[in-house]
């Protein structure tokens, strides 16, 4: 019998802060998204925060560049990535501040105390499966795709996990505004916070960051654009 394996090619790229960041060469690799993620989440000195679906853990990672925070926690499904988000963690230093969690969205209630946290942060898989196409690499199609958690169950995870008065945030796309609304008002959590992202001026916005708190009442601010790229034509 024939056994063959496939190298795995890792690479340490820096990600800004003096933070380093261990990736699999062909995954999923940071992107814009997460980045802007963390620089658009409120936060504040002292907070508990937690990240869902972590992958390698750049957001917990770039988020200790902006506030002394109390904890970080990072969630991770799949062990592979999560281990890499271990690694990276100890690459920094920061094992003291950032706890490495093995396990799935759909089961927090079995995993952490209800509203154990002030804040929770999200990067979660944009497409539902019907009408897309999925990646041969099951850890890319995870991170790409809604095959192990889907928006409402991020929203009932959120909900479960910060307290009264905290905060949620993520990133998706403008598509899926209506059900991020939807699905968050259902697990009182009302959105406040709103900033699409385009990529060029004149061109339809690419992503919306989104901001919501638990038991707040209506009332919405949409902030200035984001512009990834100046002017001109592709």
């Amino acid at each position: 019998m024939h056994l063959s394996f496939k190298k795995v090619i890792e690479r340490i790229d820096e990600i800004g802060g003096g933070l380093r960041l261990i990736q699999e060469k062909g995954a999923f690799a940071l992107g814009a998204d997460a980045v802007l993620l963390c620089k658009f989440v409120s936060l504040k000195r002292g907070d508990r925060v937690i990240d869902l679906g972590t992958g390698t853990g750049p957001i917990p990672l770039l988020l200790t560049l902006r506030k002394n925070l109390k904890s970080i926690t990072a969630l991770e499904l799949q062990p592979g990535l999560a281990a890499l988000c271990r690694r990276s963690v100890a690459l920094n230093g920061l094992e003291e501040k950032i706890q490495v969690v093995e396990g799935d969205i759909r089961k927090v209630r079995a995993l952490f105390p209800a509203e154990s946290y002030d804040l929770a942060i999200c990067n979660p898989p944009y497409q539902p499966l019907t009408g897309s196409r999925l990646s041969a690499r099951n850890a890319v199609a995870i991170a790409r795709h809604e095959l192990c958690c889907c928006l409402e169950d991020v929203a009932q995870a959120f909900a479960w996990l910060v307290r009264y008065g905290g905060k949620v945030a993520l990133v998706h796309r403008p598509h899926r505004l209506g059900d991020i609304f939807y699905s968050f008002r259902q697990n009182g959590l009302e959105v406040k916070r709103v900033q699409f992202v385009y990529p060029r001026p004149q061109r339809e916005a690419s992503m919306v960051l989104v901001e919501a708190e638990k038991g707040a009442k209506p009332g919405l601010r949409t902030l200035a654009p984001l512009v990834l790229r100046g002017g001109g034509e592709d």
